[in-house]
């Protein structure tokens, strides 16, 4: 399968596909792996991977903020482009800014899916899960977690197909870097890129938790899908690709 190297000797699993301007794919988490195996963008280029930790790429660490941007221009150099245009996902939001934040000469446009914001899930969020969990069956409680998420359960299975074991090591030790961050309004003014927020009207995460990333991004604006929850290329494949290609066709 084909792989980027690290500078650190980390081999990260990379998936190419598609014809015409490079987009990178950043998925969610962390500590999990690539879900975008059902996202087409006619006329792109699409650069997918797994972080490092976790699916296809080494078992390895650190597992810290800066060795991610890292191992993300790494990817970014691999697609053979001096600029690309990036789209991440939930925990793949927030390292694409991260990302930004130094790297935005390599960018053209920022599309945030299921962002969570600056200040994260909201004070009803762990309450909404369990009371969606409560309404799902217990065999597989890994599935039922991910359908929370979605509005019908069989789609869980597919989006975590393939299936691997989420890496919690990774997980908390990049939640907790993300919290020591210091104030994040203030570094994501300098973000002059054309940013797109899409967010599913369902998401346990409103959309509003995006308000802050609104006021805090100079060139930034928002579209909400109905009947969408976290996963909106899955969820409303037509309206995301809409969405996404008049924003990355401007």
């Amino acid at each position: 399968m084909p792989h980027s190297t690290t500078d650190d000797g980390c081999r990260l699993w990379t998936s190419v596909g598609g014809d015409g301007p490079p987009v990178v794919l950043v998925h969610g988490g962390p500590g999990w792996w690539d879900t975008f195996g059902d996202l087409s963008l006619p006329g792109f280029t699409l650069h997918r991977w797994d972080q490092r930790g976790a699916g296809r790429s080494d078992p390895r660490g650190p597992y810290t903020l800066t060795r991610f941007v890292a191992d993300l221009e790494t990817i970014r150099a691999n697609t053979g482009h001096e600029q690309v245009a990036l789209l991440g996902h939930s925990w793949g939001a927030a390292l694409a800014l991260e990302y930004a934040v130094t790297h935005q000469r390599h960018l053209t446009h920022l599309i945030l899916v299921s962002s969570t914001g600056l200040d994260g899930p909201p004070s009803t969020y762990h309450q909404r899960v369990a009371e969606r969990l409560a309404e799902l069956p217990t065999d597989d409680p890994w599935l039922s977690r991910i359908a929370a998420n979605l509005h019908h359960r069989p789609t869980a299975r597919h989006l975590t197909t393939p299936r691997f074991t989420p890496n919690p090591q990774a997980a908390n030790s990049l939640k907790a870097d993300l919290h020591t961050l210091p104030n994040r309004a203030v570094s994501y003014r300098s973000i002059t890129t054309p940013t797109l927020l899409i967010h599913g009207a369902q998401d346990l995460r409103p959309p509003t938790v995006t308000n802050t990333l609104l006021k805090a991004l100079p060139n930034a604006e928002r579209t909400v899908l109905d009947e969408v929850v976290h996963y909106p290329w899955i969820e409303a494949p037509e309206a995301f690709r809409a969405a996404a290609l008049k924003f990355l066709l401007r």
